[in-house]
């Protein structure tokens, strides 16, 4: 089932990075435009705001090393050569953007803004129909049955 090098890669044309970013500083210009403070200014805000950046940062550095000891590049446009089911894609199929949700969560609570946090959900819809259903359909095509068993045994998320 392997894909002519044409066609060998994902149809994506959202990065999932810029995406995430676009979507904090919305969130950003919302709070200075509308103003709603809905996360308590508490003590334990901001350290709890960067652990949840530092939750985020694992899986996404955990994936990288499995991405680059297989010599794959993460950029969902380029070819995927092999499955990688080792590592954090045991656990999760997309671990770099559990991780990204996890830091947009993180930075909004550390900044105690709102609007980040709400983003987070229409962020993640974007990127599930922009990006993730166009790169498991591209490794549905590519390794067919192997891919499949892969699909049914390790959840998208969690």
């Amino acid at each position: 089932m392997e894909s002519t090098s044409t066609d060998d890669h994902a149809d994506v044309r959202i990065l999932p990075p810029l995406l995430f970013l676009g979507s904090i500083a919305f969130g950003v210009l919302l709070q200075l435009t509308i103003n709603v403070q809905l996360v308590a200014d508490h003590p334990l805000r901001v350290p709890l705001g960067l652990a949840l950046v530092a939750l985020g940062v694992a899986p996404m550095v955990w994936a990288m090393v499995w991405i680059r000891a297989t010599h794959q590049d993460p950029d969902p446009r380029k070819p995927t050569p092999e499955l990688i089911v080792g590592g954090p894609f045991r656990f999760s199929r997309n671990p770099i953007y559990v991780g990204m949700a996890l830091i947009q969560a993180g930075i909004g609570v550390a900044l105690a803004n709102p609007w980040i946090l709400l983003l987070i959900a229409p962020t993640l819809a974007i990127l599930r129909r922009g990006v993730i259903e166009k790169e498991e359909a591209y490794l549905e095509r590519k390794f067919g049955d192997a891919y499949t068993r892969y699909r049914a045994s390790v959840r998208r998320w969690l």
